[in-house]
């Protein structure tokens, strides 16, 4: 029997024009994650708004393939600023290179929401910094913020630590390469993310952490606004 879902609310992380009139459009989900469907005829439809990203869905869909056919989509727009397109772009494809299909992250999801309703305002590097923790430690790719990897004991402000990718701190030598103090590593745990050190921290280890788990994707979005900064 076919499988049908309505009612479903969700957010269009991508979209690709399929044949001459329809689309394939990526959604992430709040009960089933990611999924793909067909919309046909969607680029002959004159209310094109509903396929546009950062608006909240409702969509419906039929099928048991990986790529489904969309039979129903609403959409309510969301008051997010254009200036936060390309970072909000770039956790859409985050998302959509990270995340399995077909299976539900409602706490991600939640994050996700949380970050658009935000939009209305500057989605600034702490936001994304925010966001890129809570997804790769859900997703269980990053480590506890407050122990040393190795021997589990409790991180200690006066120590240094090394990263180690998709395994924690461990303890090293205060001239070791990449050394940071325990007290930077333990602000970061607490969220203090104004502070320069922090934030510095974040960015590194985070980017090295994404860049892993990617295993080689590149991400569209990045290099563009890294070809806009070397633009300026």
């Amino acid at each position: 029997m076919e499988t049908r879902v309505t009612d479903q609310v969700s957010f269009i992380l991508r979209r690709r024009d399929w044949q001459n009139s329809s689309l394939i459009l990526d959604f992430f989900t709040r009960d089933h994650g990611c999924i793909r469907a067909l919309a046909k005829g969607a680029r002959r439809n004159p209310a094109k708004i509903p396929y546009q990203p950062f608006m909240m869905l409702s969509i419906g869909w039929s099928g048991n393939q990986e790529l489904k056919t969309l039979i129903a989509i609403e959409g309510q727009i969301l008051p997010v600023a254009e200036k936060n397109y390309l970072p909000l772009l770039y956790v859409n494809e985050l998302i959509g290179a990270l995340l399995p299909q077909g299976e539900a992250n409602p706490e991600i999801f939640s994050s996700y929401l949380s970050l658009l309703q935000g939009a209305i305002d500057d989605v600034d590097e702490i936001c994304l910094r925010r966001f890129e923790l809570d997804l790769m430690q859900r997703l269980g790719y990053f480590p506890d913020l407050s122990a040393d990897a190795h021997s589990g004991r409790a991180l200690q402000v006066e120590l240094y630590y090394q990263f180690v990718i998709n395994h924690g701190f461990v303890e090293c030598c205060e001239s070791a390469r990449d050394s940071v103090s325990g007290r930077v590593v333990l602000d970061w745990g607490e969220g203090k993310y104004h502070c320069e050190a922090v934030l510095r921290l974040a960015k590194s280890v985070l980017r090295s952490t994404i860049d892993f788990n990617l295993h080689g994707k590149a991400l569209k979005s990045r290099d563009v606004y890294l070809e806009m900064v070397r633009r300026r």
